[in-house]
């Protein structure tokens, strides 16, 4: 079957780069599910932030991810909704809010630091590769993901 977007080139790169982070959301949101772990992928680098710095405000979130405000206080109300996050006040500065895990934040941490070993190494695997252009690397991703489900290659190496 025909690929438009394929056709379109750099012209319709950004439409790919679009539909490809969407695929790949889904799929790591397969293998969550499949681990019985409830987390949602959109909230992966907002999460990894408060896992690296311990504790943090929105606003370091925003310098570091540039991200939107609105996106940040949507992920951490998702994230303290899962019990994954909870904020303390500042006691130097009560305006501000300092995010940090929960008891069941660090334990779901630990739960998916092998897990996350596995996404970066399946898509390491898939993402070496060189071309002449972006549009032409985004090929042979959508290529090799074509070939075998995301999903499962990670939970084959992941289970094994």
């Amino acid at each position: 079957m025909q690929d438009k977007l394929q056709e379109y080139a750099e012209l319709g790169l950004g439409s790919r780069l679009k539909r490809l982070s969407e695929f790949v959301m889904k799929e790591i949101q397969i293998v969550y599910t499949s681990c019985n772990i409830n987390f949602d992928p959109y909230l992966f680098p907002i999460f990894k932030i408060i896992i690296d710095q311990s504790h943090t405000t929105t606003t370091d979130i925003q310098e570091k991810l540039h991200y939107t405000q609105p996106a940040i206080t949507q992920a951490l109300k998702k994230l303290m909704e899962k019990g994954l996050v909870e904020y303390k006040i500042d006691t130097s500065d009560k305006r501000k809010k300092l995010f940090q895990l929960t008891k069941k934040g660090n334990e779901t941490h630990q739960i998916m630091i092998p897990l996350w070993k596995v996404i970066d190494q399946e898509v390491t695997t898939l993402t070496t590769f060189s071309s002449a252009n972006l549009a032409d690397h985004i090929t042979h991703f959508e290529s090799k993901l074509r070939e075998k489900p995301l999903h499962q290659q990670i939970l084959e190496k992941y289970t094994s």
